[in-house]
C-alpha cells in the first residue's frame, strides 16, 4: 500500500489512529512506534502492566 502524502507537515491537534486498538487519538497525545504507526496512552498503559506481570512472574510476554 503506497501512502500519500499532501506536503503538509502534522500538527499536535491532528487525529490519527491507535496501531494497536484502532482508537482515534492526537498526535500529541500519542508515541510513534518503531515500525510505524502511532500507539495511544490507553495501549502504552497496558504494555506496561503487562510487562511488569510477566516481570513478576518471569513468563514470556503475550503475543
Amino acid at each position: 500500500m503506497k501512502r500519500l502524502t499532501l506536503g503538509i507537515p502534522p500538527y499536535a491537534t491532528d487525529v490519527t489512529a491507535c496501531s494497536r486498538c484502532g482508537n482515534p487519538v492526537l498526535l500529541q497525545d500519542s508515541w510513534p512506534l518503531h515500525g510505524g504507526g502511532r500507539i495511544c496512552p490507553d495501549c502504552v498503559a497496558e504494555a506496561v502492566q503487562a510487562h511488569q506481570l510477566t516481570a513478576a512472574t518471569h513468563r514470556d510476554l503475550p503475543s
